[in-house]
């Protein structure tokens, strides 16, 4: 009896009725679009890419992490995560190309109490440097300058080495 009481309490829905859709919660204002790049910052986007790239073939080792996107215009940067297995010494090697600086921070499981130092990179080089992670979670995060500025073609790109 206490079994039909709980499931009175639970809906159901109904296969053959649609499920609600973002059409029917207009909000009056028009979606923000991001302005499409042009052919000559595809180019040197490109051009740009192909000098990251060829700057981190310099990390050595079993790759944990490896993550590359634009520097500027409008948008939030990049992040993405990775699982660590292994306590130990890992490589962090970033780099960058078309623009001055950029800002990555990393960061481990609140629980591992990782503290990691946010990157600021002279886009002049390559930085690595090595730190030491434990089994768990880490991120990376591109933090863009000006997120709301024009793209230049300019990129950044991060990879997270075993050693």
């Amino acid at each position: 009896m206490a079994l039909i009481g709980l499931l009175a309490g639970c809906a159901y829905e109904d296969a053959s009725d649609p499920p609600p859709t973002a059409a029917l919660e207009y909000s009056g204002r028009p979606a923000p679009s991001v302005p499409a790049k042009g052919a000559d910052i595809l180019g040197r986007e490109t051009r740009n890419y192909a000098e990251l790239k060829e700057r981190l073939t310099v990390a050595a080792g079993s790759v944990l992490l490896d993550e590359s996107g634009p520097a500027n215009g409008p948008g939030v940067g990049f992040s993405k995560t990775a699982t660590v297995k292994a306590a130990g010494s890992y490589t962090v090697t970033a780099a960058c190309a078309g623009i001055k600086e950029v800002h990555i921070s990393i960061s481990q499981d609140p629980g591992t109490a990782v503290e990691l130092p946010p990157l600021v990179l002279d886009c002049s080089g390559v930085l690595s440097q090595v730190v030491e992670l434990q089994p768990g979670y880490v991120g990376v995060h591109l933090t863009r300058q000006d997120p709301t500025g024009p793209w230049t073609g300019a990129v950044a790109g991060i990879r997270i080495t075993a050693e």
